[in-house]
């Protein structure tokens, strides 16, 4: 079963803001595109963007600079799957990387009809993916508790 995939993108001047770096808007677009694939490749079916959270945003992406955004599956509920999102920026001409943006995507399985469906339940293996299971269900608590 798939749980990660990596989406690279190059961004051009129409991304921009007028600081010269990249829109934000534009990098969560990224990563809600990388959450998604990842999302349809393990659960082979269609998925919905239920929310976003802890986005930050932690250096700016300049133009012409090569981004990889990496999703993976840290947790699945009954019909969720909760991802980690990451962006890596490189200038190609220096071949510096740093980490430019991170957060967390819920997707959520949906049938033919549109209705929720169950996704392919996913049991973490190390004490890392333990870790940013639990990290998600707590997440998932919160979500509720403010609703």
């Amino acid at each position: 079963m798939n749980r990660d995939w990596t989406l690279i993108e190059t961004l051009l001047p129409q991304d921009t803001n007028p600081a010269g770096s990249i829109f934000g808007g534009v990098l969560m677009s990224l990563m809600d595109k990388a959450a998604a694939i990842t999302a349809w490749r393990y659960a082979r079916c269609d998925m919905v963007t239920a929310g976003a959270e802890e986005i930050a945003f932690i250096r700016p992406v300049r133009v012409g600079e090569v981004i990889k955004v990496e999703a993976r599956v840290v947790c699945t509920g009954r019909t969720s799957i909760d991802m980690a999102v990451m962006v890596e920026a490189e200038d190609v001409f220096t071949g510096q990387s740093y980490e430019a943006a991170r957060g967390y995507f819920t997707m959520v399985a949906l049938d033919k009809e549109g209705k929720p469906t169950e996704v392919p339940p996913w049991e973490p293996r190390t004490e890392e993916e333990r870790r940013r299971c639990e990290a998600s269900g707590e997440r998932r608590a919160r979500r509720r508790k403010n609703t």
